[in-house]
């Protein structure tokens, strides 16, 4: 008997013929915005559309005009794009770019009900978890046709929260599809830094230095500039000192959070605030201290240019600093 594809509540399932799809529609249990693929097709169909379907559809539980057509135009569109994501993710690059270069009004409609800087997961039984590293303990999953929310990233990790259940956690690259890569080439262009925000953060000019009064705590200052190459606002960046020997090796490596905005299209340094009564020290970045510095000039007297690590570590020969971790800010969150 010829298998039917149903896709209902981001959920998709194999049933055996028509006769099977208009139980399901007389019981209440198929909604006129469910997705129905054919035996054979690679087209997906609201149930609605599909004659012996139609009026068990239209007729069961009461469904008036206004109610198809929010099954139409509502989650019958989302489901559309996502089941077109999926099965652009099968098809590979090809795929992909065939389909943006042939987008319509209609495709346009559809995006309408998912954001460029969402992601869709394209694996099947993804784990969403708790650290960027597979072999991190699991704090949730998520099915194919998920859609999540973007962030931060981290390596080959997005930092994502299901909106359905609350859930943060990371998953792998690999595993999801942002969907600006259906927009077309403008929009790729647009939304990249959004996804890959690493590749247009940069460090200048950057050098170290070790405070030879602290020797206690063994604090190293690290100073740089951090020149932001997109059109977004950065900021949650995390990163990382790390100490070398003389043959190279790997002493020690910490890694440190600064607050604050790397603007976009900008240039700012990174200093030390510390609080007078905790000697409590906070990586800010100077763009985001100067505009707490107009609002309160005292601050400047506990401003000091530089990031001031802590280190275990007393000899070193070599010393840098990277970003492991950072966020763009979408326009339509700075906006308002």
């Amino acid at each position: 008997m010829a298998r039917w594809l149903v896709n209902r509540n981001d959920t998709q399932f194999a049933v055996n013929g028509l006769s099977e799809l208009r139980d399901m529609a007389i019981a209440g249990k198929l909604g006129p915005g469910d997705m129905i693929q054919p035996p054979g097709a690679t087209d997906w169909l609201y149930a609605v559309e599909i004659d012996e379907l139609k009026e068990h559809l239209q007729h069961h539980g009461g469904h008036g005009d206004d109610d198809l057509d929010v099954a139409r135009g509502g989650g019958a569109a989302r489901y559309a794009l996502i089941a077109l994501l999926l099965a652009v993710a099968a098809g590979g690059g090809a795929a992909m770019y065939s389909y943006s270069q042939q987008m319509s009004d209609t495709n346009v409609s559809l995006l309408d009900q998912i954001s460029f800087s969402q992601l869709v997961v394209t694996g099947k039984g993804v784990s969403l978890v708790a650290e960027p590293d597979r072999s991190a303990s699991t704090v949730g999953s998520v099915s194919d046709g998920t859609v999540l929310e973007l962030l931060a990233k981290r390596g080959d990790f997005y930092k994502t929260r299901d909106d359905r259940t609350g859930a943060t956690g990371w998953v792998p690259v690999d595993q999801v599809m942002p969907m600006y890569r259906i927009g077309g080439q403008d929009v790729m262009k647009e939304y990249d830094p959004l996804y890959n925000p690493d590749r247009y953060l940069v460090i200048q000019n950057a050098g170290w230095m070790q405070l030879p009064e602290q020797t206690e705590e063994q604090i190293t200052v690290f100073q740089f500039m951090l020149r932001n190459q997109s059109d977004y606002d950065m900021t949650d960046l995390v990163m990382v000192a790390r100490i070398k020997d003389a043959k190279g090796h790997e002493l020690e490596q910490v890694e440190f959070k600064v607050d604050g905005i790397v603007p976009a299209h900008g240039v700012t340094m990174v200093g030390t605030l510390v609080t007078p009564d905790s000697e409590e020290r906070r990586l800010i970045t100077q763009n985001t201290f100067d505009t707490m510095a107009a609002a309160d000039p005292e601050l400047r007297l506990e401003y000091n240019d530089g990031v001031e690590v802590k280190m275990q570590t007393a000899d070193f020969t070599e010393a840098s600093i990277d970003i492991v971790e950072l966020r763009a800010v979408p326009k339509t969150a700075t906006s308002g």
